[in-house]
């Protein structure tokens, strides 16, 4: 497993876990628990005030457009990096909705890896994320409360995918809650160098991501970037967000 041990007293240091929401619906409070949280100086908080995205310069945005996409409900993917994190922000629409994954360009080539998801990029590696609980009934598994995206790290393989860092490591968030218009929300800062050196890119200046929004049985309920059936009918690609690492 790359680079596991190596990450391991930064891990001890950093326990990451959800960032705790001062009065705000769908947060997280630890209770008074002994394990240490990660102390962020960066622009982007994860309370659930998203005030601080607007400030901001080199913020990228992808928005769903109003009609004629086949995934309907994730609206707006954001993201944004400093020296420390790679920031992002999801708004979508809660029902059925289970796990966010993010999919990465890591060599910012869209002629190399997997191009079955956007036609203008080719991803080499993913997280993987439940944001609600799952719960079994005897009719089948229903969604549960909000909770933290915490994502485990992959790496594509020619036999299939590799962890590369494991949840609780490299992701700070918030617990979706409602945001507005019927729409939920939640946002995540992902530990730069500790992320991009398990996938061996630490010195990357620039690569690409689109995230995907499934459902309790792993079916897509959301892509962004996306295009419309007339955009892609007229020959125009899907690419994913382009991140300019300062």
């Amino acid at each position: 497993m790359k680079k596991l041990m190596a990450f391991a007293a930064a891990a001890a240091m950093i326990a990451f876990s959800a960032c705790e929401k001062n009065g705000n619906e769908g947060g997280n409070n630890n209770g008074g628990s002994d394990e240490p949280e990660i102390e962020s100086n960066a622009a982007i908080q994860c309370d659930g005030d998203y005030s601080d995205w607007e400030a901001l310069e080199g913020v990228v945005v992808a928005t769903c457009p109003a009609d004629d996409v086949l995934y309907e409900q994730f609206k707006t993917f954001k993201v944004y990096a400093d020296e420390e994190f790679i920031h992002i922000f999801c708004e979508f629409i809660p029902e059925e909705t289970l796990v966010f994954v993010p999919y990465f360009d890591l060599d910012n080539d869209p002629s190399t890896g997997n191009n079955s998801k956007w036609s203008g990029a080719g991803y080499e590696a993913k997280a993987e994320g439940s944001v609600f609980e799952e719960i079994e009934t005897e009719d089948g598994t229903v969604q549960g409360a909000a909770k933290a995206w915490d994502p485990n790290f992959y790496h594509y393989t020619d036999s299939g995918t590799e962890k590369v860092l494991a949840s609780g490591m490299a992701v700070l968030s918030s617990v979706p809650a409602p945001y507005k218009n019927g729409t939920w929300a939640f946002e995540a800062s992902i530990l730069r160098e500790l992320v991009l050196d398990a996938y061996g890119i630490s010195g990357a200046t620039q690569f690409t991501m689109g995230m995907y929004q499934y459902d309790l049985n792993w079916s897509c309920i959301g892509q962004l970037p996306c295009k419309t059936f007339a955009q892609k009918e007229a020959g125009e690609l899907e690419p994913m967000l382009t991140i300019t690492l300062p």
